[in-house]
């Protein structure tokens, strides 16, 4: 199975460097969004940006106001939150 991570992880790093996408984990703290990457640097996010969620193999693209204000109606915290996502400057 970490294996199989390892493999995926290094399919999604590629796929981000191919098309100019930075890739890392969404993180929603106080009504703004950021990706960590890798090596911990937060890049804060705004709508400037074009954002993609990692699920299920699948880029799934979402808005900024998405990502801040989409809300877990179960655990009441920020949907998008620690999913793998990967971003780049809308042109």
């Amino acid at each position: 199975m970490l294996l199989n991570n390892s493999i995926k992880q290094s399919i999604y790093e590629i796929d981000a460097f191919l098309d100019n996408y930075t890739l890392g984990t969404l993180i929603i703290d106080d009504k703004k969004a950021y990706l960590q990457l890798d090596i911990g640097e937060l890049i804060e996010l705004d709508d400037t940006f074009q954002i993609e969620v990692i699920n299920n193999r699948e880029y799934i693209p979402i808005t900024y106001d998405q990502t801040i204000n989409t809300i877990d109606k179960y655990m009441l915290a920020p949907l998008f939150a620690g999913f793998l996502a990967r971003v780049k400057q809308k042109r």
